[in-house]
């Protein structure tokens, strides 16, 4: 238990002091609200495209895995209703909304899950494998797709405008993480189904390419979410917290560890997907919500939040889990 404290410690530490560094140059001119799209636009633009088309060309599916990323998919989307269902009881405005939605639903299984599992079980083990897969398969790419959509929607009606799914979609399936999406796709069934010359060449050249973007990308997102922080009204923005924080981080790992124990999981793929069903909101997901117009000056409030609540529920979770 303690490990895993450490292990969560070591990276939000360095989450809040690329913070407070940005915070403070903003003070001092060096960065201003006029920056914030640049960094928004470099994440979704730039670093994210190149993480979709990574994960797709080095992590494969196996056939026993595809039951546990399932059930994550499905405890996501129930998540999803839930949280609008209580936006809705809370009558929140659409930018508010569509915030609590994604956060709720999806978390760091990136910046904080792979170092969590890795502590736990080992940097060359099977959980961490199939962790790597189901961060993929079962959390990431449906956000890339389904969450953009709903940031989307959202954020339209925010605006005051009608969402036309269509149209929405024509400008998604044109956007640079789409096409990574499905670029991704193509190469890793040319390389591991038809087996195609090459693989070894790519392993070599672009798997350390990818290691340099996504630390990238954990530098670009915290850039972007420093820059979205802002002083919070504690009583409008504490009952929010709390409602992610239950939905995010009981309910969610709650719905897994049940399906899972339904559909009769092996123990150690339950374990793995309730810990990675227990991460705190994802930094990326706040980006993602001041990109497409929801609410990201609550968003970047409520990650930092949930960082530090899951200081004390991952750690538990993962102690219970054993």
């Amino acid at each position: 238990m303690l490990t895993v404290t450490f292990a969560m410690l070591q990276h939000i530490v360095m989450f809040f002091l690329i913070v407070a560094v940005v915070q403070l140059l903003k003070r001092r001119g060096v960065f201003d609200d006029s920056h914030q799209p640049v960094f928004d636009h470099l994440v979704t633009e730039f670093a994210l495209p190149a993480i979709v088309f990574g994960m797709l060309t080095t992590n494969v599916i196996r056939t026993d895995w595809i039951l546990p990323i399932l059930i994550v998919n499905i405890a996501v989307i129930i998540t999803m209703v839930m949280a609008r269902a209580a936006c809705r009881a809370f009558t929140l405005p659409p930018a508010a909304t569509g915030t609590v939605v994604i956060l709720s639903a999806w978390g760091s299984t990136y910046t904080v899950g792979a170092p969590v599992l890795a502590t736990v079980f080992g940097t060359a083990s099977e959980e961490l494998a199939l962790g790597n897969a189901l961060g993929t398969f079962g959390f990431a790419l449906p956000f890339f797709t389904l969450g953009i959509i709903v940031a989307g929607y959202f954020g339209l009606a925010e605006r005051g405008e009608r969402f036309f799914l269509p149209a929405f979609l024509k400008d998604f399936f044109c956007s640079p993480v789409f096409l990574a999406f499905w670029l991704g796709i193509v190469v890793s069934l040319l390389l591991t189904v038809f087996n195609l010359p090459g693989e070894a060449v790519f392993d070599d050249v672009f798997v350390e390419f990818f290691v340099v973007i996504q630390h990238a990308l954990n530098l670009l997102v915290w850039i972007a979410l420093g820059l979205l922080l802002r002083p919070v009204h504690v009583r409008t923005f504490l009952p929010l917290l709390a409602l992610v924080a239950i939905v995010n981080l009981f309910v969610l790992p709650g719905l897994v560890f049940a399906m899972g124990s339904v559909a009769g999981l092996p123990l150690m793929e339950r374990q793995v997907a309730v810990i990675l069903a227990a991460m705190p909101s994802g930094a990326i997901a706040a980006v993602i919500a001041d990109r497409y117009g929801c609410d990201g000056k609550l968003a970047a409030a409520i990650v930092i939040g949930t960082y530090l609540v899951s200081l004390v529920t991952l750690p538990a979770i993962v102690f219970l889990g054993m």
